[in-house]
């Protein structure tokens, strides 16, 4: 009987997970399952980081099939990446993914901020530069007079050609 030999993906989605050091296929499991897809792989790693603190093995692959991917040599940042855990930790994953949006803060106006200064703000933006505007249309124009009055080509000149 002869053995079919298959090649695996490049690599990133579609590829194999990692192997569970488990060959007779039994249970237990040592298996990776797939807890999220990251946006980036920046936010994939943050997420592994914070998840290796709470002692839960995580492996991360990245998307290859973006078009454009080779441009980046594989290493591209903002490519979308799936984070695996193994089967038997992920009520825990899903555990710190919790406490994570527990701790985030809440998504509102920034601090600081007022309705009195959002109509403010851009009304001193537009009379700065109507301001800035007619002041330099002013210098230019009050140095038109003196380019006038001299004349740099004496041929095209005719009459007008002075002493200097």
């Amino acid at each position: 009987m002869s053995a079919t030999v298959t090649r695996p993906p490049l690599g990133g989605v579609g590829a194999p997970p990692p192997s569970s050091g488990v060959e007779d296929g039994g249970g237990g499991g040592a298996g990776w399952v797939q807890l999220l897809r990251a946006a980036n792989d920046i936010e994939a790693h943050l997420l592994a980081g914070r998840l290796n603190e709470a002692g839960v093995d995580v492996q991360v692959l990245k998307d290859r099939s973006a078009p454009g991917a080779w441009l980046y040599g594989g290493s591209n940042p903002w490519a979308p990446a799936v984070v695996m855990v193994r089967r038997l930790q992920l009520a825990d994953a899903r555990l710190v993914l919790a406490e994570i949006s527990f701790e985030a803060p809440a998504a509102g106006p920034p601090r600081g901020s007022s309705t009195a200064r959002n109509w403010r703000t851009p009304l001193l933006w537009w009379s700065l530069a109507l301001g800035l505007g007619a002041l330099m249309t002013g210098v230019g124009l009050a140095r038109t007079p003196g380019t006038l009055s001299r004349c740099d080509l004496p041929l095209l000149c005719g009459d007008q050609v002075t002493n200097r």
